[in-house]
């Protein structure tokens, strides 16, 4: 267990009127226990109780899985041949959560937690923003994890930026990344490699489209490096670019600078939004401006703060998030320039 941040999550129940928190197989429970099982449709989940308890409810298949990692009369295992409800409820009354407030987790499925709350006298709420806040102030070790996993993401953006040619797939590109951030030591997360006309798509999910002679690649890329994430956009031209491109390009870009200008401790994440935002609607194209300013980020890719209009959340020493406005031409093109910020 993570001592230091299961005491700040039991602080956080106490003071958020919660008996109990649930972790479901996640990054939240990975972070907080070390592990994180399998996760199908057979419910399974850690608790942690307000006064420190724990236990652990899952299939037989699972409960091998936990053996040195859960003490084994904190495991409370069911049978394929059982209800799983029927298992839980006496579970429950032993532990003393009959009647009680439980927060869960960002993956817990809602088929089980409908058919729990159904059957028995337990109430639960929603817990994912206490999850993020224990966690929203990086420790030093955790920062500089993220600086090297940032400095290496540098690297692998580097290598692409010479293995881009017309000819290729948006696939094959995103295979390279990947194959480049295993050779730069990191494991990798994700990859958006939109060109043309899917640029204009903010999380564009194909990978068919054939780089042209004359074209645009955006690259949304992150790996993680001893457990903590990167996440770098950049926006490259194939074969020149138009003045209109250029005209927003040119537009993002001051937009983003404007928005890591804004970054400092006691600013609010409305203002950070504003500023980067108002660049863009000075230049005229706020109407194709449609997301936030950005996101946390840390053992998740997306994790509190969020960087938005609508947030009065202070800026404090510790926090670390994304800086990606953008504009997105639908049928035409996008361009999205990501950054992330370090508060200090």
């Amino acid at each position: 267990m993570n001592e230091r941040y299961v005491g700040k999550l039991i602080e956080l129940l106490k003071k958020n009127d919660l008996d109990a928190m649930l972790l479901v197989p996640s990054e939240e429970l990975k972070f907080l226990a070390g592990f994180s099982p399998y996760l199908c449709e057979r419910f399974q989940g850690l608790f942690i109780k307000k006064n420190g308890g724990y236990f652990y409810f899952c299939n037989q298949l699972t409960k091998d899985e936990l053996e040195g990692l859960v003490p084994d009369d904190k495991v409370y295992a069911w049978s394929d041949n059982e209800i799983f409800t029927d298992a839980l409820k006496p579970v429950f009354e032993k532990e003393e959560l009959l009647g009680k407030r439980i927060g869960i987790n960002s993956t817990a499925r809602a088929f089980n937690i409908l058919d729990i709350m159904k059957t028995m006298d337990v109430i639960f709420l929603n817990g994912k923003s206490l999850l993020e806040e224990i966690r929203i102030i990086k420790t030093q070790d955790e920062i500089q994890n993220m600086k090297e996993a940032a400095r290496r993401t540098d690297v692998v953006m580097e290598e692409i930026f010479g293995f881009i040619r017309p000819g290729l797939t948006e696939g094959e590109i995103s295979e390279e990344v990947r194959k480049s951030f295993e050779r730069n030591g990191m494991a990798p997360e994700f990859a958006i490699v939109a060109s043309g006309s899917n640029c204009a798509l903010p999380h564009y999910s194909g990978n068919d489209r054939v780089i042209e002679k004359k074209d645009i690649v955006l690259l949304d890329i992150g790996g993680k490096y001893n457990g903590l994430c990167s996440d770098m956009t950049r926006t490259v031209f194939v074969g020149g670019v138009t003045e209109k491109e250029a005209i927003a390009y040119n537009t993002v870009l001051e937009a983003t600078l404007k928005g890591i200008e804004t970054v400092k401790v006691g600013a609010m994440a409305k203002e950070i939004d504003t500023a980067a935002r108002n660049v863009i609607k000075e230049n005229g194209f706020d109407r194709y401006f449609t997301t936030r300013v950005g996101h946390g980020i840390g053992y998740s890719v997306h994790e509190a703060p969020y960087i938005n209009g609508n947030s009065d959340l202070l800026m404090e020493n510790g926090m670390t998030f994304s800086i990606e406005p953008g504009i997105y031409i639908k049928n035409q093109f996008g361009i999205r320039i990501e950054d992330i910020v370090l508060v200090e």
